[in-house]
């Protein structure tokens, strides 16, 4: 019952669910890292449950507010840290600033407004482009294919050179598993649109998964690894352009 206790520890970690405490525990969560993309189906159905029930009698603008809001409150605010982080990183290294220094520095700038504000425009306006039953879909699916950009993400990058929370969780990948992993969010995109006779469309998930590719080469030459904040920047765009996919397809 190892496996149960390595992902219970991966969903307290991930989300804001209550777990067991004997369950937090960082590295029984590395062991289950893999996991993601399944942790993310249970990240996701708080928003899909509050668009399906919501969407008989009320606007679109509210269902785009409340899937934003909902997918940020679930992860606990744990991933956007890493979107902003590293977007701050990146537009500071473009102005010659060392990037591993911003990427610590725990004072939000005006970098990291702007990306804050940037992400939460473009969530919305995909969510607001796209059919209710849809959104309420493919909230979950999105959810899972983050969990999977963070584990590519973390794979394909460096390590980096100090301890921290990137460097315990990537030492427990390795290539099965990260196929393994890619396979789940492949699988739960494909099973989850037929159940819901959506059209299977490719797109979407075929960008879902070449973003965390392009994600971990940009992290390797500005930073030179990918660490936790990299990894949540990644599921987070990831996350945007799975959406952003829909809503133009």
């Amino acid at each position: 019952m190892k496996i149960l206790k390595w992902f219970i520890s991966l969903i307290s970690f991930l989300t804001v669910y209550p777990t067991p405490g004997v369950s937090r525990s960082i590295y029984d969560a590395s062991e289950a890292f893999h996991l993601a993309p399944l942790a993310g189906v249970l990240r996701g159905m708080p928003v899909f449950l509050a668009l399906y029930l919501l969407a008989p009698s009320h606007s679109q603008a509210l269902l785009s507010g409340v899937l934003v809001a909902l997918h940020m409150i679930v992860q606990g605010f744990l991933h956007i840290d890493g979107l902003v982080d590293f977007g701050e990183a990146l537009l500071a290294h473009r102005f010659g600033r060392n990037p591993g220094e911003v990427i610590k520095d725990r004072h939000r700038g005006s970098y990291g407004i702007a990306v804050m504000a940037t992400y939460v425009v473009m969530l919305y306006s995909s969510a607001l482009s796209i059919e209710p039953k849809t959104l309420a879909v493919i909230a979950i699916v999105g959810e899972s294919l983050h969990g999977a950009a963070m584990v590519v993400t973390l794979w394909a990058g460096r390590a980096e050179p100090y301890s921290g929370l990137g460097r315990v969780f990537r030492e427990r990948l390795s290539t099965p598993r990260v196929v393994a992993s890619i396979a789940m969010a492949a699988s739960i995109h494909y099973i989850l649109l037929y159940i819901a006779a959506l059209p299977l469309n490719h797109y979407p998930l075929a960008l879902g998964i070449l973003s965390p590719l392009i994600v971990s080469i940009i992290a390797n030459r500005t930073l030179g690894y990918a660490n936790g904040d990299v990894a949540g920047f990644s599921g987070e765009i990831c996350y945007l352009s799975y959406m952003l996919a829909w809503a133009l397809t």
